[in-house]
C-alpha cells in the first residue's frame, strides 16, 4: 500500500511537472490568439493521470512478485488503489478549476508591430499590430518567408515546422496516454457512473496480467514483458475509442446493455477471463504438487 501511495504522488508530479513545461514550449510554437483562458496546470495534471496509473500498477506488480506476495492479494489491492486514486484524483482536478478560477492563465491576445517570436532559431517577426497583418517568418537554412495574409486556424498564429527529436514509439506512447486521458473527461462528462465502469474496467485488465510477473525467475525481464503486454493494452483502449469500432460493438450488443458499459464489457470480460485462469493454473499446480 505505501509503496503504492509513493509510486503513485511521485509519478504523478514528475509528469505533471514535465507536461506543464510542455505546455510552455508549445506556446512559441503554436501561439494561441483566441481570448479563451486555460488552466494549464490543471490540464496538465489531467493528461497525466493515465501514464500516471499504467506506470504506478506496473511497478507495483512487478514489486509484488519480486516480494513474494501472493498474486490474489497484490491483484485486490493494486486494483483496488488504482480505482481509488485515480478517482480522487481526476475529482479533485475537476474541484480545484471550479473552485479557484485564479489558476487559469490567459493567453496571447494580440501583437504589436515589430514583435518577434523566437524558438530554435526560428523568428516571426509582425509587420502591424494584428496577428492578421503581414509579417515575415525566418527559418533556420531557408530563404525569407513573406506571409501578407497568415495561414492556419483563426485562433493560431503559426505551428512552427521544427524537427522533433523525439523518437517515433515514445512519441506514439504520449499521444496514445493523452487519448485515453480525453476520454477519462468524456467519461466524466457523461455521469460518474461512465467514468467509475470505465476506469475500473480498464484497471481489472491491468492487474489480471499480474502472472506475468512471476513467467521466469528474472524479474526485469517480467517487467519488460510486463511494459509491452500493458503498452498493447493502451493500443487496445485507444483501438476501443475509434468512432467506427464502437459503432461496430454498439450494434453487435444490439441494446442489450447501456451503450456506456459496452467498452468496459470489453475491457472486463477477458481480464476475468485470464484471473480465472491464473487461479484454475495455480490450483492445478498445487494438486500436482500434492500428488507427488
Amino acid at each position: 500500500m505505501i509503496f503504492f501511495s509513493l509510486t503513485f504522488i511521485i509519478i504523478f508530479v514528475i509528469f505533471t511537472f514535465f507536461r506543464f513545461l510542455s505546455s510552455w514550449f508549445d506556446s512559441v510554437r503554436v501561439i494561441n490568439l483566441s481570448p479563451e483562458q486555460g488552466d494549464v496546470l490543471l490540464a496538465a495534471a489531467r493528461a497525466s493521470l493515465p501514464i500516471t496509473v499504467f506506470l504506478t500498477v506496473l511497478l507495483s506488480l512487478s514489486y509484488s512478485a519480486r516480494k513474494q506476495i501472493k498474486a490474489i492479494f497484490s491483484i485486490l489491492i493494486v486494483f483496488v488503489f488504482s480505482g481509488v486514486f485515480c478517482f480522487f484524483f481526476h475529482i479533485g482536478i475537476e474541484r480545484i478549476s471550479a473552485w479557484d478560477p485564479s489558476l487559469e492563465i490567459s493567453g496571447i491576445t494580440g501583437h504589436k508591430s515589430g514583435l518577434i517570436l523566437t524558438r530554435l532559431n526560428t523568428d516571426i517577426i509582425y509587420l502591424a499590430d494584428n496577428a492578421a497583418a503581414p509579417r515575415v517568418i525566418s527559418f533556420p537554412d531557408r530563404p525569407l518567408l513573406y506571409q501578407e495574409t497568415p495561414v492556419g486556424p483563426e485562433s493560431i498564429a503559426v505551428t512552427l515546422p521544427l524537427e522533433e527529436k523525439t523518437p517515433w514509439f515514445i512519441q506514439s506512447v504520449l499521444i496514445d496516454f493523452g487519448i485515453i486521458a480525453r476520454e477519462f473527461d468524456s467519461r466524466q462528462n457523461e455521469g460518474l457512473l461512465s467514468f467509475i465502469s470505465y476506469t475500473l474496467a480498464l484497471f481489472l485488465l491491468l492487474v489480471s496480467m499480474r502472472f506475468l510477473f512471476d513467467s521466469t525467475s528474472w524479474p526485469m525481464a517480467n517487467l519488460f514483458l510486463g511494459a509491452l503486454v500493458f503498452r498493447f493494452i493502451l493500443g487496445f483502449a485507444v483501438f476501443l475509442r475509434s468512432g467506427e469500432v464502437h459503432a461496430f460493438l454498439l450494434s453487435f450488443v444490439n441494446n442489450r446493455i447501456p451503450g456506456f458499459l459496452v467498452i468496459p464489457a470489453v475491457f472486463a470480460i477477458p481480464g476475468i477471463l485470464v484471473m480465472i485462469y491464473a487461479v484454475l493454473a495455480f490450483l492445478a499446480g498445487r494438486l500436482r504438487r500434492y500428488d507427488e
